[in-house]
């Protein structure tokens, strides 16, 4: 019965693949919100516990290498190739929550806001993950990269990004706005590429993620130094492996 089940699921989910890709990506940043909020209902009154066991799931973390599961970076789908960030338009996303409460542009900007020095190359603030995980991505040849204040926020911003032919994206988060985000910035915008989970004070329910979508909760959350050493280590890798893809050598090498 599971496995007729499981055919049953996975022919599915090719189904819905295929329509999706006939469709085409969406791009309007309405209906984007709408699909946001619809999800966000549906996982409401579901307990923590079966939002992460119905995500591993959808992400089929069976299938991803278990050393990048087990530091919180999942490929999606799980046959990404590492390589098409080199190769084609790529950007990152972070959470605001993982900004340390005594970055110097709080006091004049706030901590829940898009502006980073990092995305500039020019935080020097020692302890804070998301610069460091910004200098790995830059490696990859990612120059984009956006703050989420807010998920309407994220959601215009990769729509726009993905008219403008972006395809591939690291985003950064906690497994609670993944179970329901994956399927706009996957399913609906189209984007594939390594979701990176955080550690820390992560939101849990929805009372608590709609608080921190509205206005800072003092949450401190953190892109964890494992995660970004693997992904350093995958880069290099690939590199020293394949060189850089379509002239990109000397571009990625001064970065």
């Amino acid at each position: 019965m599971e496995e007729v089940m499981g055919l049953s699921s996975d022919s599915r989910k090719r189904s819905e693949s295929a329509s999706a890709k006939k469709r085409g990506p969406c791009h309007d940043p309405a209906r984007l919100a709408i699909v946001s909020d619809f999800l966000k209902r549906t996982i409401s009154d579901r307990p923590y516990a079966f939002i992460m066991e119905s995500l591993s799931e959808r992400l089929e973390l069976r299938k991803v290498d278990p050393r990048l599961s087990s530091v919180g970076i999942i490929p999606v789908p799980t046959d990404f190739d590492i390589r098409k960030f080199t190769e084609e338009k790529s950007l990152a996303f972070v959470p605001y929550c993982s900004k340390p409460f005594d970055c110097p542009l709080n006091s004049e900007h706030g901590r829940k806001s898009n502006i980073c020095q990092a995305t500039y190359d020019k935080c020097d603030h020692q302890s804070c993950s998301i610069g460091q995980f910004i200098k790995v991505a830059r490696r990859l040849g990612i120059q984009e990269f956006h703050v989420i204040a807010t998920d309407a926020g994220l959601f215009e911003w990769l729509a726009q990004k993905r008219a403008e032919g972006y395809l591939h994206v690291i985003g950064v988060a906690c497994e609670y706005a993944v179970s329901y985000a994956l399927e706009v910035i996957h399913g609906q915008l189209g984007y594939d590429g390594f979701i990176i989970t955080i550690t820390g004070d992560k939101c849990k329910t929805k009372e608590e993620y709609s608080e921190s979508d509205a206005e800072d909760r003092d949450r401190l959350t953190f892109i964890d130094e494992w995660s970004i050493s693997t992904l350093d280590e995958l880069i290099t890798q690939m590199l020293n492996s394949n060189g850089e893809p379509n002239g990109k050598k000397a571009d990625v090498a001064t970065r």
